[in-house]
């Protein structure tokens, strides 16, 4: 193993180092509530904004 080998592979296991934590929300997709026309969440019963019923029974 070379020498510059040596010292990437040092460097990738470097403790000393700090890297950024990184959060990212993750949310539902948002649908058209039938009733407001309004923008709600996919996987509600009932719409946030105007309670309407969003469940469909076929």
């Amino acid at each position: 193993m070379t020498e510059e080998s040596k010292r990437k592979l040092a460097s990738i296991f470097d403790e000393s180092l700090e890297y950024p934590v990184i959060e990212r929300e993750v949310l539902p997709e948002k649908i058209v509530c039938p009733d407001c026309g309004g923008i709600t969440y996919e996987g509600l019963d009932l719409c946030h904004r105007c309670g309407g019923l969003l469940i469909n029974d076929n």
